[in-house]
């Protein structure tokens, strides 16, 4: 990919972060909504969307809140 075409990736990320006031959960609703519309319309094959593992089976992660130092 061109550099060009990355730009204008980016381009269209930021102004689709900027419709949704840059907000995390509102950009990822509008990528879900734009996705079913996608797959409604038959036009498009999708790849199986993969299962997600049961609480129980997430790795554990250990976070410090606290800087070291």
């Amino acid at each position: 990919m061109s550099d060009y075409e990355i730009k204008i990736i980016r381009q269209v990320r930021h102004e689709i972060s900027a419709e949704c006031d840059h907000d995390v959960d509102r950009v990822v609703a509008y990528y879900r909504r734009f996705e079913e519309e996608l797959r409604r319309s038959g036009k498009f094959r999708f790849a199986a969307r993969p299962s997600r593992p049961e609480p129980s089976d997430a790795p554990a992660r250990a976070v410090d809140t606290e800087s070291s130092g």
